[in-house]
């Protein structure tokens, strides 16, 4: 029962956080949405660095197993496999009037500063969503359908970094143009 509520507070709070940023959803709000008592937050947390940062984890969790979905898709190549993932999400980001955008990208930009676990907590995250995409690459360049003038370490960070920027730009644009560029220069250039 207590997992049960701690993975519904965390969905509700990602979901919160995503649309508000972490300094602007008070603990009264989460358990408002989540329908929990007041007072019971600290039964489930630390405190509320603790709530953020394992919302942090919790949102990677479930990305990078969409990530790896793609990535593992056996009916394409390995260079198309992470085309097709950044065209899906650019639909996502479409459908939701391109906001929101990645939370650890979010949280790197208002929690980095704040507070060193947090900026551990994201930077960890991101390392393993580019380990991800660097055994793909690896992959790919091994069976010849992506370029190797680049180690596939340094493809996969450029990618990421370039990833994370693109949705940055979205969300003040409020546009896919970005984006669009980015899966552009992807496909021509980077892979």
């Amino acid at each position: 029962m207590k997992a049960e509520t701690v993975e519904n507070i965390l969905e509700i709070g990602t979901d919160l956080i995503l649309k508000n940023g972490y300094h602007s959803v008070g603990i009264n709000k989460i358990l408002e949405v989540a329908n929990i008592p007041k007072g019971s937050f600290y039964y489930y947390f630390k405190s509320k660095e603790d709530f953020g940062l394992q919302v942090i984890q919790y949102y990677s969790k479930n990305a990078l197993s969409i990530l790896k979905k793609y990535l593992a898709d056996d009916t394409k190549v390995h260079k198309q496999r992470i085309i097709s993932f950044f065209e899906d999400m650019q639909k996502v980001y479409t459908a939701k009037n391109f906001k929101e955008g990645c939370l650890l990208g979010n949280c790197s930009i208002e929690l980095s500063d704040f507070s060193e676990s947090f900026s551990h907590s994201v930077a960890n995250e991101l390392a393993k969503w580019q380990e991800v995409f660097e055994n793909c690459i690896l992959k790919g360049q091994d069976e010849g359908n992506i370029k190797k003038d680049e180690s596939a370490k340094i493809l996969s960070d450029f990618v990421l970094t370039m990833w994370e920027g693109a949705l940055l730009r979205m969300k003040s644009a409020k546009n896919t143009d970005s984006i669009k560029i980015f899966i552009r220069y992807l496909k021509k250039y980077i892979l």
